[in-house]
């Protein structure tokens, strides 16, 4: 829905923080080899401006063989034992069944992700697929997927894994998914990342994590910036970000604006402006609450869109 959205031209919203790159790893090592918790007690990565929680396991059954990973069973069937044709899995993704972790910007730090690596393994009956979603779009889209050069690894569907061979049990590495959406940038509320697996050739079999690798960037918002639009660069939004949800979009040359609009991350509209031709025209975000937000400005048969941050 978000990239649909923001279909033409766009400009990520530059804020005006110290960013400091960063590299998040779990790595599971407290995970014991059978009857583990469902909450890794692995102490979390550290990074300053951002709490990472632990990773949990939501659905699944109880946790089997595989000390120093995350590794659970009970996922969604649908593969055949020794078949290895994507074509004739028949399982599903089920919602309720993942595993979770939680990112949350401190007060007054903005996050941006921009990939994650991470180590995937299964039993004999394990899983054969599985994907990655945020709840940025309330888990409706696998996040894009690839697995380099691997050839025990695939990429079938939308952006599912898939492990191509039914003997193979030992670990995975080229695990990748990217961040590439507007939205997984500079943002200053929690997001939480979920991973299903599917297509088990039997309810015991099991799919492990391990290694996480979160690769970002985080900053401490030092002052205020403006967004320019491209509308023949007619048009500014400021402050960026805003402290109290008041901002305004400076219309250089009076130029006839028909519609403002107002979306949160989903592409809901939350908010439209009638027509007008103000020179300063004012947005009152002041009952929103904080997070990213998008502005779209339609003039004549032109618009679009940029990303703004309330923060409170």
């Amino acid at each position: 829905m978000i990239k649909k959205l923001l279909t033409g031209t766009i400009a990520i919203l530059a804020l005006t923080v110290n960013a400091q790159s960063f590299s998040a790893k779990y790595n599971f090592a407290a995970m014991p080899s059978s009857l583990g918790p469902t909450t890794d007690p692995t102490p979390v990565p550290t990074v300053t401006g951002i709490t990472f929680s632990s990773f949990m396991a939501v659905g699944t059954s109880t946790s089997a063989a595989g000390a120093g990973r995350f590794s659970f069973g009970g996922w969604p069937t649908g593969a055949t034992s020794t078949v290895d044709t994507y074509s004739t899995m028949t399982g599903a993704i089920d919602l309720a069944k993942y595993y979770n972790v939680t990112i949350t910007p401190s007060a007054g730090y903005y996050v941006t992700l921009n990939n994650a690596t991470f180590t995937t393994q299964r039993s004999n009956s394990g899983i054969r697929s599985y994907a990655v979603r945020t709840s940025a779009d309330s888990y409706t889209t696998n996040l894009p997927a690839s697995v380099g050069t691997s050839t025990v690894l695939s990429i079938n569907g939308t952006n599912q894994f898939f492990f191509n061979f039914d003997a193979t049990t030992s670990a995975q590495a080229a695990n990748q998914i990217t961040f590439s959406d507007p939205a997984f940038t500079n943002f200053n509320t929690a997001l939480t990342v979920r991973f299903y697996g599917w297509n088990a050739e039997g309810t015991t079999g099991t799919f492990s994590i391990d290694s996480v690798i979160f690769n970002g960037s985080v900053g401490l918002a030092t002052g205020l910036g403006s967004v320019n639009f491209d509308l023949n660069s007619n048009f500014n939004v400021y402050p960026v970000p805003s402290n109290d949800g008041v901002l305004f979009i400076e219309n250089k040359n009076a130029t006839e604006v028909s519609k403002i609009e107002i979306m949160d991350i989903l592409g809901n509209v939350i908010q439209s402006n009638a027509s007008t031709n103000e020179s300063r025209i004012k947005l009152n975000l002041a009952n929103v609450p904080s997070g990213n937000y998008f502005v779209r400005i339609t003039s004549g048969k032109s618009s679009t869109v940029k990303k703004i941050v309330v923060f409170k």
